[in-house]
């Protein structure tokens, strides 16, 4: 029987040898893994620089904050003359007038979503109110419309013509159907007799 000879190499490397090749690669392993993590924190930074400069898009303006309504109108008087005419235009609470011509057409241009009160007045004659509601002038098929025209005539009776009696509020009133945004018209024709005025001493 043979002995083991000492000095055969044998196939696998000693236990020191493989320890040493483990040590050897530990620092090699170590970078790498620091190397991964800055260019990861890098990314990171940047990515959260990038968000942190990006401003926050306002929100989309209402769609009918630009769009707006015409009104064209024609003011029909017994005496044939307008120089004494007043008509108020109240939008949202505030009031003010429309010029009326000769021939008694009037123009007058209205902001969507208002309520809105016109006034005629006129002395001798018996005053009227139309009333116009702008609201869902951009529904349905008008979604693109900027500018919807609407157009109508009022006529103003003699007070010796009407026996006393005056309109209960307003004559008419002018909207837009909800979802649809066609213009719906309204008339009332309620009277009650003039209240005259208390005496004062």
């Amino acid at each position: 029987m043979r002995s083991p000879n000492p000095f055969a190499h044998s196939s696998k490397p000693p236990s020191s040898v493989r320890n040493l090749e483990r040590a050897s690669a530990y620092p090699l392993l170590i970078t790498a893994t620091l190397l991964a993590m800055r260019t990861l924190l890098s990314l990171l930074i940047l990515i959260t620089v990038s968000i942190a400069g990006v401003q926050a898009a306002p929100p989309p303006a209402s769609r009918a904050a630009d769009a707006t309504v015409e009104l064209t109108g024609w003011l029909h008087v017994e005496d044939l003359t307008m120089k004494d005419v007043v008509l108020e235009v109240e939008v949202n609470g505030t009031v003010r007038t429309a010029p009326v011509s000769e021939s008694g057409k009037f123009n007058i241009d209205l902001p969507a979503d208002a309520a809105v009160t016109l006034r005629f007045e006129k002395p001798g004659h018996v005053t009227k109110e139309v009333t116009v509601d702008t609201r869902n002038v951009q529904d349905g098929s008008f979604t693109k419309e900027k500018k919807r025209h609407v157009k109508f005539a009022v006529i103003m009776e003699l007070e010796r013509f009407m026996a006393g009696l005056t309109y209960v509020g307003p004559v008419g009133d002018i909207a837009f159907e909800q979802g649809g945004g066609c213009v719906s018209v309204a008339h009332t024709r309620q009277v009650e007799p003039v209240r005259k005025a208390d005496m004062e001493f």
